[in-house]
């Protein structure tokens, strides 16, 4: 059966039985039943090899399906009554059911200055029209950061953008006890955009540094029993070892307790794409720095996420619109 075929007989949404048939980092892999599809179902729960478990398909790539467990906890409103597309009813199926499980007490500093591309610029919201820069951002397909500072609210905030689109988004109030991320961060942001007094900074990134620091916020934790197991370098190494034979995507983290965030690494396509100290606020093009700070600092622990390859494919429209998410009415 070709992935055509295999892609007609599923859809966005849909409730399928998996059986469980190896461990993978981040989950299982899996074959649907009865049509004997390969798939991938992320999973931070044991489950036996040999079970066979409901599950609800997100999309399909190279002939694998991404499933996930948003069937036991139902269907946002948002996924009940369609999207434009296929595409973004996947994303948005995946993103309800993993919501971020990173907890940041460093929030803005967590999204890396600049360090290559042409587009860089701090701007007023008082200067333009916040849709139409939304928009423009949209339209050429952007992909960077945009972090905004407001002293009328006491506030910052960062999106991660990719391709136009935010995958990731922190936002930071002093009135807030704690950091907000994600969709609920997204929406603050932008509603900050729309007063005058807030400032921006807008710069590119990497695309494959932004593809890797989103597993933070839409991917899935792997290898977390291990982590509670090993020191940070040897869980590094570890991990390292097994992502790149795989190929795949995903974001190391050190922190010296559950949310103080110190170090990162980035991996692409099973290729490292270097470090960034959140404390020194240095990128460094290789992984010495994470792993100097994994064995010099007390009590430190690493972590990895994971975003699934089929995420990253063309049969998901990646990230939360920028333009359909700023608030109506506004005269920015």
């Amino acid at each position: 059966m070709d992935e055509s075929t295999q892609k007609a007989l599923f859809r966005p949404g849909q409730s399928l039985l998996c059986q469980i048939e190896a461990a993978e980092p981040g989950g299982y892999r899996a074959k649907l039943v009865p049509s004997d599809v390969d798939a991938f179902l992320p999973s931070r729960d044991e489950l036996e090899i040999g079970q066979t478990v409901p599950a609800t398909f997100v999309c399909m790539s190279n002939n694998r399906a991404l499933m996930t467990f948003a069937f036991v906890i139902g269907t946002t409103e948002r996924v009940q009554f369609g999207l434009p597309s296929d595409q973004e009813t996947a994303f948005a199926i995946w993103t309800d059911s993993y919501p971020s499980n990173v907890k940041l007490r460093r929030a803005v500093d967590v999204i890396m200055p600049q360090v290559t591309g042409k587009l860089s610029q701090s701007i007023s919201c008082s200067d333009l029209k916040i849709s139409q820069l939304l928009k423009d951002l949209e339209t050429s397909k952007f992909t960077g950061s945009i972090k905004a500072e407001s002293d009328q609210v006491l506030s910052r905030s960062a999106a991660l953008v990719f391709d136009g689109r935010a995958v990731g988004c922190i936002y930071g109030r002093r009135s807030m006890p704690e950091a907000h991320l994600a969709d609920r961060a997204l929406k603050f942001m932008l509603e900050d955009m729309s007063l005058g007094t807030t400032n921006l900074q807008i710069y590119e990134l990497p695309r494959e540094i932004v593809l890797s620091m989103s597993s933070l916020f839409i991917g899935c934790p792997i290898h977390e029993r291990e982590a509670s197991q090993k020191d940070a370098a040897h869980f590094i190494e570890k991990v390292l070892e097994t992502l790149t034979t795989k190929g795949e995507t995903a974001c190391v983290t050190l922190s010296t307790d559950e949310r103080q965030s110190q170090c990162l690494g980035f991996l692409y396509r099973g290729e490292k794409h270097g470090s960034f100290s959140v404390i020194d606020q240095i990128f460094d093009e290789d992984f010495d720095q994470i792993f100097q700070k994994a064995r010099e600092i007390p009590d430190v622990m690493a972590s990895a996420y994971l975003l699934p390859r089929e995420m990253i494919s063309d049969s998901v429209l990646l990230g939360y619109s920028l333009t359909t998410r700023f608030p109506d009415g506004s005269n920015n």
